[in-house]
């Protein structure tokens, strides 16, 4: 009955066969993105910037999860659940979406001049300031630097789910927490515990890559015209939702009911509202 119970949380062949699928879709948009060039106002190059950053995210969380390294993988995960995020929200704001980048530029820079200033060093200043200007003289009149709200931005995109398993990770894997530090630790009772509790995240972590590798593949495929990958990712979403029937863990109000993967429509852009400003 253990052993059963142990094979449930290993991932399975439908599973790693939709990853790899997802991988070669992933792989399509890639060979399609990289001759693309535009000006960094056009969000087709944002979402393109995005999506490369996704791909890698993709490669190097594939390679090290097939080595188990849990941790490192996982704050790859983490990022690439970032950078979907963002692209499904930059399928709906498009412009909007440019300007807050610039925004979420300014306010990091910000941070970095004030960190130069209490450390003297004069050159960093200088040099960040400059840039900071040129920044500050695109944002029209009244819109101040802001930092990215992750939260509104997965509802703007219609992606709440990657932003949920974004913020669980943040705990457990990016930042130095008691938590992330006190997973292992050993006492009565606690090790096959939690043994079978790395198992599982280890299964459903893969599952959370592939997810935000095809939420963020078919929201690029929106933004290039790519009919043909953007069809691909609707058969995969499509699989993904039959799969997650059998996740342990999943609740669900009826038997039928499945988690829904796929993407809202595009709808008409928004703006303010989705940084927060400091």
């Amino acid at each position: 009955m253990a052993d059963e119970a142990r094979k449930e949380i290993e991932p399975t062949e439908d599973e790693c066969a939709l990853y790899d699928d997802i991988a070669h879709l992933a792989k399509s948009l890639w060979d399609k993105s990289e001759g693309i060039e535009g000006l960094n106002t056009d969000p087709k190059m944002f979402s393109n910037s995005l999506f490369k950053r996704l791909w890698t995210n993709h490669q190097g969380y594939t390679l090290l999860w097939k080595d188990n390294y849990r941790l490192e993988s996982d704050i790859l995960l983490r990022s690439a659940l970032e950078t979907a995020i963002c692209i499904a929200a930059l399928v709906v704001m498009k412009d909007d979406f440019v300007l807050l980048m610039k925004r979420d530029a300014a306010h990091t820079l910000t941070g970095h001049i004030k960190i130069y200033r209490e450390n003297n060093a004069t050159d960093m200043v200088r040099d960040s300031e400059a840039v900071l200007r040129l920044l500050l003289k695109g944002l029209p009149e009244g819109v101040k630097p802001a930092k990215l709200d992750w939260k509104e931005l997965a509802e703007i995109g219609s992606v709440q789910s990657l932003y949920e398993w974004h913020r669980r990770l943040s705990g457990v894997s990016s930042h130095v927490t008691g938590l992330s530090i006190m997973d292992g630790f050993g006492g009565e009772g606690l090790d096959e515990k939690q043994r079978d509790l790395r198992r599982l995240q280890r299964k459903m972590h893969l599952m959370q890559m592939a997810a935000a590798a095809l939420q963020g593949s078919q929201h690029h495929a929106t933004m290039l015209d790519a009919t043909e990958e953007y069809e691909r990712s609707r058969e995969l979403t499509d699989r993904m939702n039959a799969v997650s029937r059998d996740w342990p863990g999943v609740k669900r109000p009826e038997p039928e009911s499945v988690i829904d993967y796929d993407v809202a429509p595009p709808m008409a852009a928004r703006s303010g509202g989705v940084a927060e400003e400091t």
